[in-house]
């Protein structure tokens, strides 16, 4: 008899477990809504709801015209096809030796053009350049170089561009020395087709 109660209470017992189970919403979360009433949300719904932060966007990198020029430091980095980057010397009150020259992976790709102090004006991508980068046999180890003997003071700027459709490694560095005053003279000349500019000094002597 003893046996036939307790089957029975843990029948009932099981019974009892089993409709709570089948009649029990699902889990869920409540929040205060529509003043103190709650409102309960199914946790799926809830993260369907939840907003998602978008990703903070990388701010460009600067160098994409001469008010954001970039410093000229050597460091490699990538250009990519068509792109333009500017950089810029640091200013100057006197007279100096600008000496620069890009490395590059692809060196028919690139070019590099110089801006004197003078053409900082609406200076541009289509403003013809006062110098350009070309190819020293006596300095082999780079693609391109230009020297500025007697760069007047202010601020130079320089402008690589990629000519390609792919993107090419390169780095831009460059020597800033001062220099002794001298007397110069500037003419252009078309070298290989291309307008340049040349200064001709001579230093400033008293005659014996």
């Amino acid at each position: 008899m003893q046996v036939l109660k307790m089957t029975l209470i843990l029948t009932f017992m099981f019974l009892v477990l089993a409709f709570f189970a089948a009649t029990t919403p699902p889990a869920a979360a409540c929040m205060p809504a529509d003043g103190f009433t709650a409102k309960c949300i199914d946790r799926n719904i809830l993260r369907q709801l939840t907003p998602t932060l978008a990703p903070t966007a990388t701010p460009g990198l600067r160098g994409d015209s001469p008010d954001h020029a970039l410093d000229i430091t050597g460091n490699w980095t990538t250009i990519e096809p068509g792109a333009s980057v500017w950089y810029k010397t640091p200013n100057s009150d006197g007279y100096r030796v600008i000496d620069l020259w890009l490395d590059t992976t692809a060196p028919n790709a690139l070019g590099l053009s110089l801006f004197s102090p003078d053409q900082a004006d609406g200076l541009s991508v289509n403003t013809k350049p006062i110098g350009r980068g070309s190819f020293n046999k006596g300095e082999p180890s780079h693609a391109l170089t230009w020297i500025a003997g007697y760069a007047k003071a202010g601020v130079w700027y320089a402008l690589v561009q990629n000519f390609s459709n792919a993107p090419v490694s390169y780095s831009l560095g460059g020597n800033l020395s001062s220099t002794d005053a001298k007397l110069c003279h500037g003419y252009w000349e078309t070298l290989r087709g291309q307008p340049i500019y040349w200064v001709d000094c001579n230093p400033l002597h008293n005659s014996p």
